[in-house]
């Protein structure tokens, strides 16, 4: 028997002593202060970047709410993310982007 869910995520993200965990995600209507959907998910960047995915889409589907822009972390600053964002759904991004422009490849 485990003495831990199966389904949370050894994570050390916080910078102290690694524990067992999940993430909430949640949508957020930030012009009227509405909790559109929420979805918990394994506390790993990917899973968070799919739940959000999965939270646009759902708004879409359920409430028929096309959201215009979406306020975040740099976890969905990657460029398959904002490509999904801009040009699947002409939603604006308001996240940090990595600039990986200035670094240098280490050959031996």
């Amino acid at each position: 028997m485990s003495p831990s869910d199966p389904a949370a995520r050894w994570t050390g993200a916080h910078g102290g002593q690694a524990f067992f965990a999940y993430s909430t995600n949640y949508l957020v209507d930030v012009e009227n202060a509405i909790i559109v959907d929420v979805e918990a998910t394994t506390a790993i960047r990917q899973a968070e970047v799919l739940a959000a995915k999965r939270m646009i889409e759902r708004s879409l589907e359920r409430f028929d709410l096309y959201p215009s822009r979406l306020l975040g972390d740099s976890a969905y600053g990657s460029a398959e993310m904002l490509g999904w964002l801009v040009y699947e759904h002409g939603i604006e991004p308001h996240v940090t982007v990595f600039d990986k422009s200035a670094r240098t490849v280490n050959r031996r």
